[in-house]
């Protein structure tokens, strides 16, 4: 893999060691995804910003440290896109909105500046619906990325744009931000693997984020560099021990609250196949109730909009014709919620909490499917009303319980759309859940394929 055009199938894991052992330059991995950036883009629409020069600046910069002997960790020169609600130090950071324009923040968000801690670089700043709260359309101010595996449909979820980033190659790795499933539902769509941190595990300020619910998360290749990101944004070695077989876990399935949400058949045979392999690995399937899942799920919504609201009111009533109409509507739905509704939202979020706490003291993790619907827009034309989160009815019950959720492909749909597979831990329990998906992820072929974009990128 030692040709440019090759180096966008790399790993973050594979990268890192390659530039721990000097067989690959920073300098050179970041020029041959800036390439890939220019000869794609105009086709994917995942990029807002690309910081070329400061990314290469970065790259010399991380070339000269290792040569000296400051290697830093497997991060140390490794480009990474960033979402683009997230604050970003000098580089423009516009959320897709014209309510921002060209602001440029003074400083990074933590999670932006732990990860340079670690050497990473930034590389780009990544599409996203309109203050990661809207439906896209063609006439945003970025228009919606396309998804790599089906260049008609769009992809799905806020974090669109860094899923497909990741997925396309044009970055090994990618930070969304996930209130009621944008990390998980895009990297499912992609066909690639996304982690919604425990509630506080990541400081999720400086990212526009509702603070009840919203976590920032990886986007990645695989469950390892999940791991490796993972610890770079809380501390911690949660890559070490991957490998080691799995323990005879017990996993919990809710099939009742699947049931009910009525998704594609396809999903729920991609469903039933990932359940036949985790007991391939040994792995005991219980079958769960959890009262109020669906519950949670609009509850979680109901939060969103008003924290989304009082972030908002402000630049609402003297910006007003800056947001986009998608984004208007979202933004100002909270208005017509009262502090009772709020409240409640809260208590419906503590009392499902508990009761996820309570299946989880018997079984190691729970597994979902991640998305009823295979396609964006099946989701939007099934969403009669956007804010009731429907299409989240298997992302959200955990943002508002604040468990830690980790998505891992789990399947392809007969128009070779990606199925993901959501596996659901204990609250801090991220160690074990990762090595949970990265059995399965081992087990299964899903990880390994890519979409052909190659012959696509013709078509732009």
């Amino acid at each position: 893999m030692s040709r440019a055009e090759d180096l966008h199938l790399l790993t973050v894991a594979a990268a890192g060691r390659r530039i721990h052992d000097g067989s690959l330059t920073p300098t050179s991995y970041v020029e041959a995804l800036i390439e890939r950036v220019r000869r794609l883009d105009p086709v994917l629409r995942c990029t807002i910003t690309l910081a070329a020069e400061a990314a290469l600046a970065a790259a010399r910069l991380a070339e000269s440290e290792i040569r000296r002997g400051g290697w830093k960790g497997p991060m140390h020169g490794i480009p990474i896109g960033i979402k683009d609600c997230i604050a970003t130090e000098g580089l423009r950071t516009s959320a897709n909105s014209r309510v921002l324009g060209d602001w440029v923040p003074a400083q990074d968000a933590p999670a932006v500046a732990a990860l340079r801690a670690a050497g990473a670089i930034v590389f780009a700043k990544l599409n996203l619906n309109e203050f990661a709260w809207s439906i896209p359309s063609e006439d945003d101010l970025h228009a919606p990325p396309r998804n790599p595996w089906s260049l008609d449909h769009y992809a799905m979820g806020s974090s669109s744009g860094s899923a497909v980033a990741v997925a396309s190659g044009l970055c090994p790795a990618a930070l969304g931000t996930d209130a009621g499933g944008s990390v998980r539902q895009p990297a499912s769509n992609c066909g690639v693997v996304g982690l919604k941190p425990t509630h506080r595990l990541v400081d999720a300020s400086g990212a526009f984020a509702a603070p009840s619910i919203c976590e920032v998360g990886p986007i990645t290749r695989s469950v390892e560099d999940a791991a490796l990101l993972l610890g770079a944004l809380a501390g911690g070695s949660y890559a070490e021990n991957l490998g080691w077989p799995p323990k005879r876990a017990r996993i919990g399935v809710p099939s009742r609250h699947i049931d009910l949400a009525q998704a594609d058949p396809q999903i729920g045979s991609a469903f039933a196949e990932s359940i036949r392999v985790l007991r391939q690995l040994g792995m005991e399937i219980v079958e769960v109730e959890i009262e109020g899942l669906a519950d949670a799920a609009a509850a979680d919504f109901i939060v969103l909009n008003a924290e989304a609201f009082a972030a908002h009111e402000t630049k609402l009533r003297t910006q007003m014709a800056d947001y986009g109409p998608s984004a208007r509507l979202y933004h100002t739905q909270g208005a017509f919620l009262s502090a009772a509704d709020y409240i409640a939202a809260l208590r419906t979020g503590e009392s499902v909490q508990a009761r996820v706490d309570e299946t989880l003291a018997h079984v190691d993790a729970l597994a979902t499917p991640v998305v009823p619907f295979l396609t964006a827009e099946a989701a939007r034309a099934a969403k009669a009303q956007p804010h009731t989160g429907g299409g989240a009815v298997f992302t959200a019950p955990f943002n508002l319980t604040g468990h830690p959720a980790l998505v891992v492909p789990g399947g392809m749909s007969a128009e070779r759309i990606p199925i993901g597979l959501q596996l659901v831990g204990r609250a801090g329990g991220e160690a074990d859940l990762l090595r949970l998906g990265h059995a399965f992820e081992q087990a299964t072929p899903w990880h390994t394929m890519h979409p052909p974009l190659d012959a696509a990128a013709a078509l732009g």
